[in-house]
């Protein structure tokens, strides 16, 4: 009997090793018609991480039957069979070919066979496995396309090195309105913010720290740790929404006061800094530099003068600059506040300033108005080089809204949403920056189904790196939520000026 059983074993690895190799000789052999595959996700020219998930992929062309090689310079090559036109790559043969081989080319030789049988080879695809890992989990909310609509609402985590998706709330399951802002301290999760608005708990912002939550009381919005972890900048402002009936924005989203308050987390209490503010400006968007001696922020002159009308006058005429003001973290005190640039000069405005990790690099949004990049039309991310402020278009844009984008601990990464591809529903794209501060081809985050987002009609923002998971669960997340030991954080009066 074992001897029966090790001939069909020896059996079967002989028709597999064969049908792979005749497999390879059908692309090797066939005729090359010198196109581009039309494959979909776009994963042709890019540049890769060595820990990344499969780029599963779908062959738009009427083939009955399809054949990829997968390659490159050292390890087993890979060979997939299309199953209806989709390429689902073997998740350990992937980790193995593209962990070896960082800092190589990535190669992607697709056949199809026609209605008539004939198999023919399209161009191959070449793509470069960076050596730099990207972080392997990201955090990011999932909400409809209904704006006024909030009843299914997620904040979840992404493993990046596979398909695994984790809710941390899913405000379907309890009395939460909304959660949004997830921000770890410097790219780690055990120290992490999250805000959340409820009809039976109020306005809150839960601070992560260890194994602990604390409660804040208050409705704060976009925010920065210092990387020194003493303190947090957070954005507080009464934002309105303005619909359009007609024209391809149809929202406008706008800040009729707004101000930037410093949260003190070993005192538990608002620091006051009056150079911060500021009667006839609005200011949001805090962010630090990785030093820790800037605190970088968006500021606007106001350009109505009645706060209750709504729309106000001229809101669509609000251009903000790019400032900052220096710290000092030894003596806890604030310095000269500076321009680092004008929206005089651009004739632009400036929102989400993102500082690199590695300190060398600043990453913006600029528009033609507003603070809110996800809602403007003519949004575009914007590299600077934080020791020349020279600045520069990343050709990684399109005709849509790009925005709400994070840095990987390595400076290596950005991941940020977009809305090409119709302008309607937004979805999750990543790039590679050089140490030179040029942007790779972007893809799209990948997904298990190639068509995944074919049907998937929901929306993801405010996207963060993180370099490992969330260990809080979403039972002790909403016990936090639930938790009566609250700390009250009222926001001073001057720096939400106007009511």
């Amino acid at each position: 009997m074992n001897n029966i059983w090790c001939g069909l074993l020896f059996f079967c690895v002989v028709l597999i090793i064969s049908c792979d190799s005749g497999l390879e000789t059908i692309v090797n052999n066939n005729e090359n018609n010198n196109q581009p595959p039309p494959i979909k996700p776009d994963y042709s020219g890019i540049t890769i991480p060595h820990n990344i998930a499969p780029l599963n992929f779908f062959l738009q062309d009427s083939s009955t039957a399809g054949v990829a090689i997968i390659s490159s310079v050292k390890g087993k090559t890979i060979t997939v069979r299309s199953k209806k036109n989709k390429f689902y790559i073997d998740p350990k043969q992937w980790k193995q070919l593209i962990s070896k081989n960082a800092g190589e080319q990535l190669h992607i030789t697709i056949c199809s066979r026609d209605k008539r049988g004939k198999w023919s080879r399209y161009a191959t695809i070449e793509s470069c496995i960076a050596t730099e890992p990207i972080d392997r989990y990201c955090t990011y909310r999932i909400l409809n396309y209904q704006y006024n609509y909030s009843r299914y609402l997620r904040q979840c985590q992404r493993d990046l090195g596979t398909f695994s998706e984790k809710n941390l709330i899913n405000t379907q399951n309890y009395e939460v309105k909304c959660v949004n802002c997830h921000t770890p301290m410097n790219n780690d999760p055990t120290r992490f913010t999250l805000q959340v608005r409820s009809d039976t708990y109020g306005c809150q912002t839960l601070i992560a720290d260890g194994d602990t939550i604390s409660t804040l009381s208050s409705q704060l919005g976009h925010t920065s740790w210092h990387p020194g972890g003493n303190c947090i900048a957070f954005a507080a402002y009464k934002v309105q929404q303005y619909f359009h009936s007609t024209g391809r924005q149809f929202i406008d989203v706008y800040d009729n006061n707004s101000g930037i308050i410093i949260y003190d987390i070993a005192q538990q209490k608002i620091v006051p800094v009056p150079k911060l503010y500021q009667n006839d400006y609005l200011q949001t968007w805090p962010s630090w530099s990785a030093d820790g001696n800037y605190l970088y922020y968006c500021s606007a002159p106001i350009p109505w003068d009645d706060h209750r009308k709504e729309p106000p006058d001229n809101f669509n005429k609000t251009k903000y600059n790019l400032m900052r003001i220096s710290y000092n973290a030894t003596r806890n005190s604030w310095g000269d506040i500076d321009t680092v640039l004008s929206a005089l000069e651009t004739g632009l405005s400036i929102a989400q300033p993102k500082i690199s990790p590695d300190n060398r690099y600043c990453l913006f949004c600029m528009q033609e108005y507003g603070a809110y990049p996800h809602t403007e039309i003519t949004s575009d991310l914007y590299l600077m080089d934080m020791t020349t402020k020279k600045y520069q278009k990343l050709p990684i844009n399109s005709e849509y809204n790009e925005g709400w984008h994070s840095w990987s601990k390595n400076s290596r990464w950005i991941l940020f949403s977009s809305k090409r591809g119709g302008g309607i529903f937004t979805r999750l794209y990543i790039s590679y920056i050089d140490s030179s501060g040029n942007a790779s081809k972007p893809f799209i985050l990948p997904q298990k189904d190639p068509l995944f987002y074919d049907s998937f009609t929901q929306m993801y923002n405010v996207a963060e790196f993180a370099v490992a998971p969330v260990q809080f669960s979403e039972r002790q997340l909403l016990m936090a939520i639930q938790s009566r030991k609250m700390i009250s954080v009222p926001v001073p009066g001057n720096a939400m000026l106007r009511r």
